[in-house]
């Protein structure tokens, strides 16, 4: 009994320690800290999208000043953005990784209901170093009031 509770303690111990030197990153941020609306496009060409209040932002990949996101390690990440639309432009954000197209949510001008919601999801496998940013889509409209609708938020699952 006393060498199966040693085991233990052990394992224990390795597990804490390995909890303690894992890499953390997970960010959540939205449009603006201020209460007021602000409208933000339209505008010709896409526009790089800057969520300027971070909720969290552990291991601080997430720069609030150019909204963009750069992987501190190698490793398998989740991406999530939600786009609200209560206007008659429309909207449309997309997620890029280096530059490069990922994914999209776009919304037509709200009909009947007069306020429409878009969103997306992706997990992508990042090198460290590799940016990601969300972009405006052209002539399309985003805006943020005090319900802080419009987010950004990602998280790393593990590393490689």
């Amino acid at each position: 009994m006393g060498a199966r509770m040693k085991y233990m303690e052990k394992e224990m111990e390795r597990l804490r320690t390995e909890n303690t030197e894992r890499v953390k990153v997970a960010f959540s941020a939205s449009l603006s800290a201020s209460t007021d609306v602000k409208y933000i496009g339209p505008y010709a060409e896409a526009t790089n999208l800057v969520y300027e209040h971070a909720f969290s932002n552990i291991g601080n990949a997430y720069d609030i000043n150019t909204g963009i996101f750069t992987a501190p390690v190698k490793g398998v990440y989740f991406f999530n953005f939600v786009v609200f639309n209560p206007y008659t432009i429309s909207t449309g954000v997309r997620l890029l990784k280096n530059g490069n197209f990922v994914v999209a949510a776009s919304d037509n001008p709200p009909g009947q209901d007069t306020e429409d919601t878009a969103c997306n999801s992706v997990t992508l496998l990042l090198e460290q170093g590799d940016r990601i940013l969300l972009q405006l889509l052209q002539n399309c409209r985003i805006y943020t009031d005090m319900w802080k609708r419009n987010t950004f938020s990602g998280h790393l699952l593990f590393t490689m």
